[in-house]
């Protein structure tokens, strides 16, 4: 009997599965479609913590939501996307004022991690791909939810799809191709900063794992990229602080810990020392909406 392929769950969620082919076949291809799916979400809907073996990327077409991956907090509206790569756990949620709907397409394969190491390296958070025409993706999925079928001409058609979304995502990041397979220490310890810095990393240690000396490490990354690794560190969590200030409504406190500072006064008083404005300060003067940046 052959098995469905196309799963209405309610009026608000479609998804489509190929099935005409073993997971195993697909791991060992060099990139396939696993799934594909739309989702209206109601409010406070959530899903996970969830761990995959495939890798994954939600299109958010209208309204807002938040993900949290690998220990990071990521507020998301309308052209946001995110990437869940294979063997990240992940939990998110649908605003309950403003719940988003999304596209999403799931894929595998031996290429898989290194196109999605490629795509999470072209963005600046990473996990997250800013200001994308999703309509433009929801086209294409919705192409796939089109499909009819378990045969092997579906399976090369979904794939075909995924080839175009994936081929898109590679155009709207401007992916440099001049840049890959450069990849040096340096580049390797700034891809584990930008992924990890939540976490209380000490820069000796980090090196150590790396193979190299603390020193040499130093050398070579502020040689690329202007900063000691420490100092990028900082920066980059600084950063971070911002965009949750002037996105979210959380407290400072929740703000200093999940970006993994000891205490909330040690992040304040790093904070005003970069910005000159204590981190209520900033929020206010910089919140989108805010009387402070009105300027009529």
């Amino acid at each position: 009997m052959e098995k469905p392929n196309l799963f209405v769950y309610n009026k608000t969620m479609k998804e489509y599965k190929e099935t005409q082919h073993s997971l195993i076949y697909k791991s060992n291809s060099d990139l396939s479609f696993y799934s594909a799916g739309y989702e209206d979400c109601l409010p406070g809907y959530h899903y996970g913590p969830k761990y995959r073996s495939y890798d994954l990327i939600h299109f958010v077409l209208k309204g807002k939501g938040k993900l949290h991956i690998n220990e990071h907090i990521f507020h998301l509206s309308t052209g946001d996307a995110f990437i869940i790569p294979a063997g990240k756990v992940s939990y998110y949620e649908a605003s309950t004022d403003d719940p988003w709907s999304y596209a999403w397409i799931g894929y595998l394969g031996i290429s898989s991690q290194t196109y999605t190491y490629q795509l999470m390296t072209s963005s600046e958070d990473i996990y997250i791909i800013h200001q994308l025409d999703t309509e433009k993706y929801e086209e294409v999925i919705s192409q796939i939810l089109g499909l009819q079928g378990n045969t092997t001409s579906q399976y090369f058609k979904a794939n075909s799809l995924l080839l175009n979304i994936i081929g898109m995502l590679f155009e709207d990041v401007s992916f440099n191709e001049r840049s890959w397979g450069k990849v040096s220490v340096a580049d390797e310890v700034k891809f584990y900063l930008d992924t990890n810095y939540s976490e209380k990393i000490v820069i000796k240690d980090l090196a150590k794992s790396f193979g190299v000396h603390p020193n040499y490490l130093s050398r070579i990354f502020s040689e690329k990229f202007g900063y000691s690794p420490k100092h990028y560190l900082l920066k980059l969590k600084l950063k971070k602080a911002c965009r949750l200030l002037m996105t979210t409504g959380l407290p400072v406190s929740v703000i200093a810990g999940s970006l993994g500072f000891e205490d909330q006064l040690a992040f304040s008083k790093l904070f005003k020392k970069e910005f000159s404005l204590s981190p209520t300060e900033y929020r206010k003067y910089n919140r989108p909406g805010s009387l402070a940046n009105d300027k009529s």
